[in-house]
């Protein structure tokens, strides 16, 4: 479903979809509020990683 990256909570899982059939999927780990922006911390296969996006930016996300 589309959600807000504002409404994300950890344990929230969001996967990607590529051109050549692979899907590599990300567990939300941790949602930190910068103003009209939030920083999202991915946990994945390849390792942690942050992302900095807008609050009212949309991602496709289950739980």
């Amino acid at each position: 479903m589309m959600m807000k990256i504002s409404q994300l909570k950890p344990g929230f899982r969001v996967d990607e979809h590529h051109d050549d059939g692979r899907v590599t999927s990300f567990e939300v780990m941790n949602v930190r509020a910068l103003g009209r922006k939030v920083e999202v911390t991915f946990r994945s296969l390849l390792g942690m990683e942050s992302a900095v996006y807008l609050a009212d930016a949309y991602l496709n996300a289950s739980r």
